[in-house]
């Protein structure tokens, strides 16, 4: 029998194979990017290819960076997902903001450097979102660097709100990472990619068939 011990999210998925993958895995949550800057960035006309026969197991999470009304507008009309990412700098305020007018549950991407970030970045949006994902933090573009961070920090981490680890999760380091941090849910993207921006559909199957048999 399958255990689930953690919810699994893939980031990033932009054509059909990978979302083929990802749903007769029965992933439970598939992530598209809509930020012209990343490698895994999806038109909104293409998204609504992608799941047209989106299924009952996996949300559909829409990943935003500092998305202005209009883009969130956009997205609702044509995607209608389950979830919102923010994933650049929107504050708590904002995040309220776009839950109340677009009426959309909020995934929030936050970058954990150390035990401060936990203690007093995440307090604020514990209270707004619905679900945080804790992120190694990152310089360069948000999310999707392949980039860990010190899992110790998050040991004995207890939230009001659904979080999930991401950061530079693949195959050989998942049983070491949930061992650690043990978290309610997980979110990988490069961890999955043979080549940059395109999921590896075999990947995607061996790491589920791994997260479920831990």
């Amino acid at each position: 029998i399958m255990n689930k011990l953690f919810e699994i999210k893939i980031c990033g998925i932009n054509n059909q194979i990978s979302i083929d993958a990802a749903i007769n895995n029965s992933v439970d949550y598939i992530g598209l990017v809509f930020y012209k800057e990343s490698p895994r960035n999806i038109s909104i006309s293409k998204a609504k290819v992608l799941i047209r026969n989106r299924p009952e197991i996996s949300k559909i999470v829409a990943l935003t960076v500092n998305p202005s009304d209009n883009f969130l507008l956009e997205i609702k009309k044509n995607i209608e997902p389950d979830f919102i990412q923010l994933h650049g700098e929107e504050g708590p305020n904002r995040c309220k903001d776009i839950r109340e007018k677009f009426n959309i549950p909020i995934i929030k991407g936050i970058g954990i450097e150390n035990d401060m970030n936990i203690k007093y970045l995440i307090k604020p949006y514990e209270e707004i979102c619905d679900i945080l994902i804790l992120d190694a933090p990152s310089k360069e573009l948000p999310g999707g660097n392949g980039k860990k961070f010190d899992w110790e920090i998050l040991k004995n981490h207890k939230s009001k709100k659904k979080w999930m680890l991401a950061g530079g999760l693949n195959i050989n380091n998942i049983s070491e990472a949930i061992d650690i941090t043990k978290p309610p849910a997980i979110d990988i993207s490069s961890g999955l990619e043979k080549d940059k921006g395109t999921k590896d559909p075999q990947l995607i199957k061996d790491f589920v068939f791994k997260c479920r048999n831990l």
